[in-house]
């Protein structure tokens, strides 16, 4: 285990030469010529340097004997494929042979060696460890080009993954979501068919007994089947009034957003017995049929949602325009969203009511965000929805909002 070992930088130039002058002579003529120089102790420091530490190392052959030979050669056969350390080996030292060339060579694969014969001359020296320190600055160089590329692959990988888990979640969503609408839909069918049967039927029905009466000449008192005839007709026609318009109210295509939702304000205010706040601008300009279609909706199943699950008395509702943008803002003051619930529902639209899965797609579809924030004061849900030119209208008002005020009860 080496102790106090020097730290070497990337680009220094390792020395071992323990015998003589040659390490403080090469030290010398590296240092001045502007090459930082690291003076190795022992040869386990090269050994170290190889991976991809140090610009080159210069050993001078008495300090290779065959079991470091065979250390180095085993270090350099693990190197990445990027790495071939470069290494300066000073021959024709007083104790080398004529053989010292050859034997250097078949002892053991060195790879990138280069032979620098003894006497140096400080030029030769200079150029032999520039060539080798360029050659090596172009191989940390394919290493860093390798990690970027590596990053970005496994960066690439990452993003991958995790798009493709949020396509699986998202279908999943929507699978649940065309589940719940399929549910939603026979709900909505089955209560349309039994409002109809049990109210709009009834009367019906009991209108078709009183005309029989009077063709039969049965009926005791004819002004009095007429009257109730009359009054049953009446009752059929504002229940199949009041139906379609809660389906989809004629305010909306006649005269636009701010007509129905006050009349939809009003209705549910009776209906449920909370308390409803609505402000929005003077003369709101009439939006694209899409736009105000979907701010009735969502105000519509935000108000639903606020009556099921809530349990909130009162709800504020605003809606605020400027040149690019609508935004409609309901706030309830009810038992709020638990933040389970909310987080699933911001990361993956699951867990929740097919109203709120509702309100998201239509706000999605017209390239708006959804903003729920919820709490023990409450759930504020800000819908913000981008307008253009084509979607604004004709100036229009709150004054035809009354036509149908009758119907809110």
């Amino acid at each position: 285990m080496l102790m106090n070992q020097p730290k070497v930088n990337e680009m220094d130039v390792l020395v071992l030469a323990p015998f003589g002058k040659d390490s403080m002579l090469v030290e010398s003529v590296l240092r001045q010529s502007g090459i930082n120089v690291c003076v190795a102790g022992e040869i386990q420091e090269i050994v170290l340097a190889v991976p991809e530490r140090a610009g080159t190392a210069i050993i001078a052959e008495e300090a290779l004997h065959q079991r470091d030979i065979n250390e180095i050669a085993q270090r350099l056969e693990a190197q990445p494929p990027w790495s071939d350390f470069p290494i300066i080996v000073l021959t024709g030292s007083g104790d080398s042979t004529v053989a010292t060339e050859n034997a250097v060579r078949s002892r053991a694969p060195l790879g990138n060696v280069a032979l620098l014969e003894r006497p140096l001359r400080p030029a030769t020296l200079i150029s032999a460890v520039r060539t080798a320190l360029a050659a090596r600055r172009r191989q940390y160089e394919i290493r860093d080009h390798l990690q970027k590329r590596q990053m970005a692959e496994e960066a690439l990988r990452s993003a991958r993954d995790a798009l493709e888990t949020i396509v699986e979640e998202r279908t999943t969503a929507l699978r649940h979501l065309s589940a719940q609408l399929l549910r939603v839909q026979d709900d909505e069918r089955r209560r349309i068919a039994r409002e109809l049967h049990d109210s709009l039927g009834q009367y019906l029905a009991a209108a078709k007994i009183h005309i029989d009466m009077l063709a039969l000449n049965r009926a005791p008192d004819r002004e009095t089947y007429v009257a109730d005839i009359q009054d049953l007709l009446d009752r059929a026609i504002s229940e199949t009034r009041t139906l379609s318009h809660l389906l989809h109210p004629p305010l909306l295509d006649t005269a636009g957003f701010a007509s129905a939702a006050s009349w939809y304000v009003e209705g549910f205010g009776k209906r449920s017995g909370i308390k409803v706040s609505l402000k929005m601008p003077d003369n709101l300009n009439r939006l694209s049929e899409g736009v105000e279609t979907a701010l009735f909706r969502i105000m519509q199943e935000a108000l639903t949602n606020v009556h099921r699950h809530s349990g909130s008395t009162a709800v504020d509702i605003a809606l605020m325009t400027d040149d690019n943008a609508v935004t409609l803002t309901i706030r309830d003051f009810g038992q709020g969203i638990s933040k389970e619930v909310l987080d699933r529902f911001s990361h993956s639209g699951t867990n929740v009511g097919v109203g709120l899965a509702g309100i998201r797609e239509r706000v999605k579809e017209l390239g708006g965000m959804l903003e729920i924030e919820s709490g023990k004061g409450g759930t504020t849900l800000k819908a913000c929805i981008p307008i253009s030119e084509q979607s604004r209208g004709l100036l229009g008002g709150n004054a035809t909002s009354q036509m149908y005020s009758s119907l809110a009860s």
